[in-house]
């Protein structure tokens, strides 16, 4: 019996040593095919004295997942250092993850990572330092006062209402890249204010990639067993039928639009209990009775435009639009606030839909996968707004009987999502060959039919 327990012993110890091996040639990968001057691996030790030892007075905050300690290099640098907790092995799944995405693009309004770690038993991401922290402690009240620089103080509240604007327009910039001009669609699945880090002009970035998913851009729905995001930004559709997609993080920056614009939690047991109802109901119920100014956040005073932030408030409930094919798609939001295009008739109250599982659609021919994986991957490129004229996008009349429409109740669709089989390399979401291009061919024209789409059928939709 010893030989067979000291076997068994050996053999835990060898494939301990393998899948470790795996995890480090991984993350290697990942920094020997980048084609530029990104991501490195820093030591224990190098992450341990910039950080002081993880001592908490350079704590700036702790999550689900771990905590993000201020960091300063032998070099004089400022970093944000994210200890990743170790007590399940979904958390070695996110910081692969996490690294494997976020290290192969590249926006002004995405986090930058700088490295990582994986030394010693220890899971730590290295990403540029955001002196104002994350959007939610601002919006909260809870930033230390500060103020941007490039925007006066207005109505007492800590965010004036132009640099709000600046926030959602960035995240909507981001989102857009993520889900249109990259090789693979990358979705996030966790975009809320805590996942919004600004910098020191107030600029945004959406930061925090451990739940993200890649999925192909004909992939209309991916099933998912485990539902991943947070409660109050969670499409209907993922909650009850398990169905991700882009509209999905469109559902999310809905509610976010909101909470900027409304200064407060979409789920909010402090409130009086006529607010429990949560912040996108209470937005479709002020829609309803044409009262949406009754919501913004008293910190703002008068010191807005109302006709825009009406229209950024429709915005979010189009957003939140309970029909997923009627939400837009993040590249219309992005065109939106670059050059404020007409808006589609927005329903006058809140749409009732239920969701159930559709047919599972034929996965794609081999070869197709095949010959998209075996696509060349152009350089890294610093993507931004789409270049050149700004799109004016204009939708088709509406017929007399939409009009008609729009005055009556709320009307009820019943949504039959199919799932289209994904393709293998986007199964596990951190796996090494799962490659980015960070810049994709024509992604201004699927953007602007995408636009036009959403257009088309919003008007033609009662």
């Amino acid at each position: 019996m010893t030989f067979c327990w000291d076997f068994l012993l050996c053999g835990c110890f060898g494939c301990c040593r393998q899948k470790e091996a795996k995890k480090v040639a991984a993350l290697r990968t990942v920094q020997d095919t980048s084609s530029y001057q990104g991501p490195r691996i820093f030591t224990l030790k190098e992450l341990t004295a910039a950080t002081k030892e993880f001592s908490a007075e350079e704590l700036l905050g702790r999550g689900a997942f771990g905590s993000v300690y201020k960091g300063t290099l032998g070099d004089g640098s400022v970093v944000a250092v994210k200890q990743i907790a170790q007590d399940s092995h979904q958390d070695e799944r996110e910081f692969l993850a996490e690294v494997s995405i976020i290290s192969r693009i590249r926006h002004r309004n995405l986090v930058q990572l700088q490295g990582w770690c994986h030394e010693k038993g220890s899971l730590l991401l290295v990403y540029d330092y955001m002196p104002n922290g994350s959007l939610d402690k601002l919006l909260e009240g809870h930033g230390g006062g500060a103020v941007a620089k490039d925007a006066p103080a207005t109505g007492g509240g800590l965010l004036p209402w132009d640099v709000r604007q600046k926030i959602l327009k960035g995240v909507a910039a981001a989102l857009a890249y993520l889900h249109d001009d990259c090789q693979q669609c990358v979705l996030h699945r966790d975009v809320k204010p805590s996942n919004v880090l600004l910098d020191a002009k107030f600029n945004p970035h959406l930061a925090d990639f451990g739940l993200a998913r890649l999925i192909d851009h004909r992939t209309e729905n991916v099933q998912t067993t485990i539902i991943a995001g947070t409660r109050g930004y969670l499409a209907p559709e993922l909650v009850q039928v398990g169905k991700v997609s882009t509209k999905s993080d469109v559902f999310s920056f809905g509610v976010l639009a909101l909470e900027v614009v409304c200064g407060r939690r979409p789920l909010d047991r402090n409130l009086p209990d006529q607010y429990h109802i949560g912040l996108v109901d209470c937005a479709w119920r002020a829609h309803e009775s044409n009262d949406l100014l009754s919501l913004v956040d008293p910190r703002l005073g008068n010191a807005y435009d109302a006709n825009k932030l009406t229209n950024i408030m429709k915005i979010g409930l189009f957003c939140c639009h309970p029909d997923p094919e009627a939400r837009p798609p993040m590249s219309f939001v992005r065109q939106y606030f670059i050059s404020e295009v007409p808006l589609p008739p927005l329903p006058s109250s809140k749409p009732l839909v239920t969701y159930s599982l559709g047919p599972r659609s034929p996965s794609k021919p081999a070869a197709a996968q095949q010959q998209a994986l075996a696509a060349p991957e152009p350089k890294l490129a610093i993507e931004g707004p789409p270049a050149g004229k700004a799109l004016a996008i204009e939708g088709p009349p509406k017929p007399p009987e939409a009009i008609a429409n729009e005055a009556q109740a709320p009307h009820m669709v019943h949504k039959s999502l199919a799932t289209e089989a994904p393709p293998p390399t986007t199964e596990t979401s951190g796996s090494s060959s799962n490659h980015i291009n960070p810049s994709r061919g024509n992604s201004q024209d699927s953007s602007l039919q995408s636009s036009q789409k959403f257009l088309q059928s919003s008007s033609a939709r009662p």
